[in-house]
């Protein structure tokens, strides 16, 4: 196998087709649990195209389309503490499990049976402090698409881990092209010397499930910036099909969403999260210094990726073998992708 055509990459009319049959079957992050910390909490969000809605049932999670089934209105905007959601076009009623309990003025209506209407579901998984929601029903569960990263990360204590700071970061150039970089430590020499010199690179490791990949390394005694216990010694970086990840080390979880915009722009979306007492990242000498170390190496990492997407155009390229020891992660994407 060879890697994959430049279409693959920058065909435009690829994303519709990866939209409704990659993302909407796959597990992605939609928020966190501080999010629904106390009964009645809520929130709304986008994923894709679609509009949806969370909810804390009385201790039960549960996620939504935000959209009524009357005609379409939207059930609640941004967030708040409700012990009923009414729809904001026309005032349908539903209590916190989705089930309908009043409109107004439907008397006689036809084909109407307000016992039967319920708002229509999203599958939802907690991992850590993390929301996971699937859009398809079908969609295996979050444990089963994922086989061992729960029992893997449980001794970590990630849900005992709160919410931090936020930041997106736009890179002009294909997801695809990000994710492949994410998924191999080869480039981390030439794109990362500071990096490099943190861990120890000939003891980098990818470890490949069904639809995810681990990689770790060690951590180089003296490092300036990974001096936390969290992965004993360790930095763990996990992938998750299609396009999140997930950096475990010195005492935090950095989640990364790799966001399609069109074909030659992306949004990766940032978020930290890290054990009581919470740091104030505005304050925090040593929190400052992680997120500054943090931004420098996604800098890097979208000035190769942009680069590589422009050359992707070019009618130089050619599609070329892989590294059995540094590129097993990029094609297990690969085949992902291109059989999913």
């Amino acid at each position: 196998m060879l890697t994959p055509p430049a279409d693959f990459y920058i065909d435009p009319s690829r994303l519709r087709s990866e939209r409704d049959h990659i993302f909407a079957r796959s597990w992605q992050i939609v928020g966190h649990v501080g999010q629904l910390a106390n009964p009645g909490d809520y929130f709304t969000t986008r994923l894709g195209n679609e509009p949806l809605l969370f909810t804390n049932d009385g201790g039960t999670i549960r996620g939504f389309f935000n959209v009524c089934r009357h005609r379409a209105g939207p059930i609640a905007y941004g967030c708040g503490t409700a012990q009923r959601l009414v729809c904001r076009y026309h005032g349908w009623t539903y209590d916190l499990g989705g089930q309908l309990l009043r409109t107004m003025e439907m008397e006689g209506a036809e084909e109407f049976d307000p016992t039967q209407i319920r708002l229509q579901s999203v599958k939802v998984h907690r991992f850590g402090p993390l929301l996971f929601a699937a859009l398809d029903a079908a969609t295996p569960a979050f444990d089963e698409m994922f086989p061992g990263v729960s029992e893997r990360c449980a001794p970590l204590g990630l849900e005992r881990m709160g919410y931090v700071a936020a930041r997106d970061f736009p890179v002009k150039a294909n997801w695809k092209v990000y994710v492949d970089n994410f998924l191999e430590g080869y480039h981390i020499p030439l794109v990362h010397p500071a990096l490099n010199r943190e861990i120890d690179y000939r003891q980098y490791v990818t470890e490949l499930g069904p639809r995810h990949t681990l990689q770790h390394a060690p951590v180089r005694e003296g490092s300036e910036h990974y001096k936390g216990k969290v992965g004993d010694g360790q930095a763990y970086y996990y992938w998750l099909f299609p396009n999140v990840m997930l950096n475990i080390y010195e005492g935090q979880l950095q989640s990364n969403v790799v966001i399609p915009i069109d074909a030659d722009n992306t949004v990766v979306r940032f978020e930290w999260f890290a054990f009581e007492p919470l740091p104030d990242p505005q304050t925090n000498e040593r929190w400052i210094e992680l997120a500054r170390f943090s931004e420098q190496v996604q800098a890097e990492d979208a000035q190769i990726c942009e680069a590589v997407h422009f050359n992707l155009h070019s009618r130089a390229y050619r599609s070329g073998p892989y590294s059995r020891k540094r590129e097993s992660g990029v094609r297990l994407f690969h085949e992902l992708m291109l059989h999913s």
